[in-house]
């Protein structure tokens, strides 16, 4: 059976992102994304939980704040607990691997942290930053896939 989880989501941010840390130090940032859904006459939106680990949350913790546009990669995920009343609670969160800094608002005191002119961060690092490789494709690769 064929499974496949990813998700790729633009818009902004409904609040400040909040850095956590676990209990063994690893950086977790949570925050909270705004997606617009335009039809002919109605505009309705979306809201996600987003969470990003490691060197990927620190980023987006340190530029990024309410309002700001972004664009998150990753995949979803389900989970569940038990609240204190003792009900059962579930909710299916993003979790991002790769985020893209869109343009920053205009009202923006410092262009740079609110990603002016865009910036890219992925989970681990990485470092190349805008930096695209050039890559060969051949089409007969594709002639496999089953769709």
């Amino acid at each position: 059976m064929v499974s496949f989880n990813r998700v790729i989501l633009a818009g902004n941010l409904t609040r400040d992102p909040e850095l956590r840390f676990t209990q063994s130090g690893t950086p977790v940032c949570g925050f909270g994304l705004a997606v617009n859904r335009v039809f002919s006459k109605n505009d309705e939106v979306d809201f996600f939980n987003v969470s990003a680990w490691r060197e990927l949350g620190e980023t987006i913790a340190n530029y990024k704040k309410k309002g700001d546009p972004i664009l998150v990669e990753g995949r979803l995920q389900y989970r569940t607990w038990e609240a204190q009343d003792g009900s059962k609670r579930s909710a299916v969160d993003v979790v991002a691997d790769n985020v893209q800094f869109l343009g920053g608002r205009s009202d923006s005191d410092d262009g740079a942290a609110s990603g002016g002119g865009g910036g890219q961060a992925r989970r681990g690092g990485g470092g190349r930053g805008n930096q695209r490789e050039e890559v060969d494709i051949n089409e007969e690769d594709f002639e496999d896939i089953p769709f």
